[in-house]
């Protein structure tokens, strides 16, 4: 099994082939990973809510819009 170095670890958190993975190497890059999850889990979540906030104002826009009107 190939071991890899961290001081080789691209932006992208790839890893080349060039020193050996440690114990607190690997649990760092779990975490890592799992934070990029929770990253893009958020973000997904941020832009559903934007989302809904705004179709929440747009009903409340035409709600107004027909009060005046009557």
């Amino acid at each position: 099994m190939a071991r890899l170095y961290p001081s080789s670890m691209s932006d992208d958190g790839q890893v080349s082939e060039a020193e050996p993975i440690t114990p607190a190497l690997a649990e760092s890059l779990e975490r890592t990973e799992m934070l990029r999850e929770q990253l893009k889990s958020s973000e997904r979540l941020n832009e559903y809510y934007n989302q809904v906030v705004a179709e929440l104002r747009a009903s409340l826009e035409q709600i107004e819009a027909e009060d005046r009107a009557s």
